[in-house]
């Protein structure tokens, strides 16, 4: 999906790359020998350039130079090429408190980082050369963290799972269209908002272990329920297309289930 990408220069936007596809023009490769009708000469070249570009940056695994030459909205291509380096990221807040905890999901495990633990720990976990996924991220969690931490940069590459899950008919808060695509949670959890997890910390931070470790839980459920989510939208929208590529696997979170049950116990 990525190297049928063709919206990296102005000019070449969605209704073109897709008359491009229609044309069986599918992959950076075939570019060069595009007609005419659907490639201008004004934008053939600048278009070639940047395909090269593009091209030798994935070859080299520069994720930062992938996603900068991608529109923002398109970030969701670049899945099928690095979920290795995905980071699914969830914050909670406090109005009082500010950030209470980050919980993530990477290659090696689940993880919570927790105010007055371990929060500096962001920058190491989530560093620029991942691809950080979110859900409102764009509006939420990123600009929040930018301004707690202003030593952390955020990766170039991030998939805001809202728009893009949008974009395939699920809309709603993250507990919403986790229902509408069967992707679930324990049902301790089911019921738990926003309102509840800041009771849970505030109970947790003045020594409930029980309310810490719920709080905790549902923290880590929102970020690896993302996983999840964002297997589904790419390879839905990757079908939609109608470019030939790979599905991606779609996990159901058993293999962090047990990861999750120790950092509870460690809590």
């Amino acid at each position: 999906m990525l190297r049928a990408t063709f919206q990296l220069v102005p000019g070449l936007g969605p209704e073109r790359e897709r008359r491009l596809w229609q044309g069986s023009v599918l992959d950076w490769t075939q570019l060069s020998q595009a007609p005419a009708a659907l490639l201008r000469p004004g934008l053939r070249a600048p278009l070639l350039v940047a395909a090269q570009a593009a091209e030798a940056a994935l070859v080299a695994g520069d994720l930062a130079a992938v996603a900068s030459a991608l529109p923002a909205r398109e970030h969701w291509r670049l899945y099928g090429a690095f979920a290795e380096r995905a980071v699914y990221l969830d914050i909670e807040t406090d109005l009082e408190e500010g950030v209470t905890a980050i919980g993530l999901l990477d290659r090696t495990g689940p993880r919570v980082l927790l105010a007055g633990r371990d929060l500096e720990a962001l920058a190491e976990l989530v560093p620029a050369s991942c691809l950080v996924v979110t859900f409102n991220g764009a509006s939420f969690d990123l600009p929040v963290l930018e301004r707690t931490f202003p030593w952390w940069r955020r990766p170039a590459a991030h998939v805001d799972l809202r728009p893009v899950l949008g974009w395939l008919g699920y809309h709603g808060g993250l507990k919403s269209i986790e229902q509408q695509t069967g992707v679930g949670r324990p049902d301790h959890l089911r019921g738990l908002g926003g309102s509840a997890a800041v009771w849970l910390w505030r109970h947790g931070a003045r020594g409930n272990r029980e309310a810490l470790r719920l709080f905790a839980e549902y923290n880590l459920y929102d970020a690896v329920n993302l996983r999840t989510l964002m297997a589904l939208a790419y390879n839905g929208l990757a079908a939609r297309s109608g470019v030939p590529c790979q599905e991606v696997s779609v996990s159901r979170r058993g293999d962090v289930l047990y990861d999750i049950s120790k950092i509870l116990l460690a809590l």
